[in-house]
């Protein structure tokens, strides 16, 4: 909502909000997709401004469709209602992530209108502006994240001074053909990732060590020779280092069980819409009952909350998928067990997305559910492109 006394009034209207390009082919989701949202048709012009009236006219438009790589025309407006001293006028397209997570955002084009100035009361001006739209990070509205983008119409005034500012929603959507991506400001770690989703933690593990230290230190300084109070202690500290050391290493033990399995994909970088072709061999060490084999294609929503020791991770899976390969089987290590597949990544699907405490990612995970033993889970990072 527009500040009641603003000096300035901005108007920003766009002639050809659809630009150029294509956008990508996606058939219609079903009612159920964590995917998409219907957002307001492309084309025409759209305007929105700051002054008495224009805030509750510009919530209630639809968010403008915009196809990455395309051209964005349009002019600012400028009303000047009382004299006013500025650093610069400038038009933007911005994203910001919303949701459970720390905000996080960035420009993805800009363009300054006017330099440092002054305009006196009455001065009425216009600005053309032409701007590119970004690559990405496209737009999503998940479940604990969303990643929304605007145009925005920005007088920068000095410091103590309120800026000038007028907005449109925009729904930034991927190309036919993308020349470029942006899948975020911060790139996945792969390994760190599929270290925590394997259940391999470096945490658990240092703390366990840490534990065993205390009891090496303990009992030499005692000569092993402890009291009732230390050895309360004592016990304590090679309980809980045993408790951390599984818990640290505990998706080590069902591959173990299986004879370290060998799997192959043909790829791990890939767009919406493309196969994945994988190859999975377990030769156990010796006679083992294998209740359920399945790969899991899976998509999640990662994001933390706070900062230093306050922080919160919170984590949504918005997509899965189930495919079986093999039910209550007995492997041995003379036969073994090997199965081929394809996994398809759905064509409206969200692309990776990675920024400071936010990101979508994407699995192809294999289980197996291993009689009386821990899962075997092998996950692969994957990234997915518009």
């Amino acid at each position: 909502m527009p500040i009641s006394g603003e000096p300035v009034r901005l108007v920003l209207r766009l002639s050809r909000p659809e630009g150029t390009g294509s956008a990508a082919p996606a058939p219609p989701p079903p009612a159920a997709s964590p995917f998409l949202e219907e957002t307001g048709p492309a084309g025409g012009q759209v305007e929105a401004g700051t002054g008495e009236g224009a805030g509750a006219a510009t919530d209630r438009q639809s968010a403008l469709t915009l196809v990455a790589g395309a051209e964005v025309e349009g002019t600012v407006e400028v009303e000047v209602l009382e004299d006013v001293s500025f650093r610069e006028l400038e038009v933007r397209l911005g994203w910001r992530t919303e949701g459970k997570g720390n905000r996080t955002g960035g420009v993805g084009a800009s363009v300054r209108l006017e330099g440092e100035g002054e305009w006196r009361k009455g001065t009425r001006r216009s600005y053309p502006f032409r701007l590119e739209a970004p690559w990405g990070p496209l737009s999503y509205r998940g479940k604990i994240l969303s990643v929304v983008w605007e145009l925005e119409a920005r007088l920068d005034r000095y410091l103590l001074r309120g800026d000038v500012r007028t907005r449109l929603p925009v729904e930034l959507v991927g190309a036919r053909e993308p020349r470029g991506v942006d899948l975020g400001p911060r790139p996945q770690k792969k390994e760190e990732l599929e270290a925590r989703k394997r259940g391999l933690s470096e945490v658990w593990l240092t703390l366990s060590g840490l534990f065993f230290v205390g009891v090496l230190v303990l009992g030499a300084s005692r000569g092993w020779s402890l009291q009732e109070g230390e050895r309360w202690l004592f016990g304590f500290l090679v309980v809980g280092g045993l408790v951390l050391l599984v818990r640290g290493s505990w998706g080590r033990l069902g591959r173990g069980k299986l004879g370290e399995p060998a799997i192959h994909l043909d790829t791990t970088d890939l767009r919406r819409g493309e196969e994945i072709r994988f190859h999975v061999a377990l030769r156990p060490y010796k006679r083992t009952e294998l209740r359920l084999l399945e790969v899991i294609l899976e998509c999640e929503e990662r994001v933390v909350h706070g900062h230093g020791q306050y922080q919160t991770r919170h984590r949504r899976t918005v997509f899965e998928h189930r495919q079986a390969l093999a039910a209550n089987l007995v492997l041995s290590p003379e036969r073994g067990l090997r199965r081929k597949g394809v996994v398809m990544i759905p064509p409206d699907a969200p692309p990776s997305f990675g920024a400071p405490y936010n990101q979508v990612v994407w699995w192809l995970r294999f289980r197996g559910d291993i009689v009386g033993w821990p899962d075997w889970n092998e996950p692969f990072l994957l990234t997915v492109r518009p």
